[in-house]
């Protein structure tokens, strides 16, 4: 029993084996690297992305959005046929000179409306709103007889005074070319459905 005793007293000594470390490989080093530099490249797009002073979109949208805006006065609610023919028909009598001999409009300087704004200052009796010019503006200046005249580059451009004030650049020019080439299409297009329209109704009788 004694023995037994001593025997269990005995202290037990454990060896623990170490762990050889090895360096990361070559190819694994590549990998961290990679995908630091990776997240780094990431970080700043998805910050940029959520401000409004970052354009997201890429240069050829940006320039095919740039295209599509047509009009400098967005059409309000409010402009209806009859109020637009009525703010035309203001401006041809507040600005004769500003007609062609021949009907219609002349093509009308660059930047008018900011003359206009300074001519309502100087004369607030005039019995012509600035949302009535925009709205006349905005039909004379999309008019068949208009858009004919500046389509041509050089032609001269008139103020409110009536005198020249500039001319239809060529890029104005091929933007009307645009404009009536649209028309046209349009034209056509309606004319054929006009003509399907009649043989579909005269079959059927």
């Amino acid at each position: 029993m004694g023995k037994y005793q001593e025997e269990k007293k005995t202290p037990i000594i454990m060896v623990k084996k170490r762990r050889s470390l090895l360096p990361p490989s070559l190819s694994e080093k590549t990998g961290v690297i990679a995908r630091s530099e990776t997240v780094k490249m990431e970080d700043p797009v998805s910050v940029g992305s959520s401000s409004p002073a970052v354009d997201t979109h890429p240069p050829e949208a940006s320039a095919s959005k740039k295209k599509r805006k047509r009009h400098r006065f967005p059409r309000q609610p409010h402009w209806t046929h009859e109020f637009t023919h009525n703010c035309v028909e203001k401006v041809k009598s507040l600005f004769p000179h500003l007609r062609a001999e021949s009907g219609g409009f002349l093509p009308l300087k660059i930047g008018i409306t900011n003359d206009f704004a300074a001519f309502l200052t100087e004369h607030p009796e005039t019995e012509l709103t600035l949302d009535e010019w925009s709205c006349a503006i905005s039909c004379i200046t999309t008019r068949q007889v208009y858009l004919l005249r500046t389509a041509v580059a050089g032609i001269p451009r008139y103020g409110l005074d009536g005198l020249p004030a500039g001319q239809v650049s060529e890029c104005d020019a091929q933007n009307a070319r645009r404009w009536l080439a649209v028309r046209e299409k349009q034209k056509l297009k309606m004319k054929t459905m006009q003509e399907q329209t009649a043989s579909t109704e005269k079959i059927e009788r």
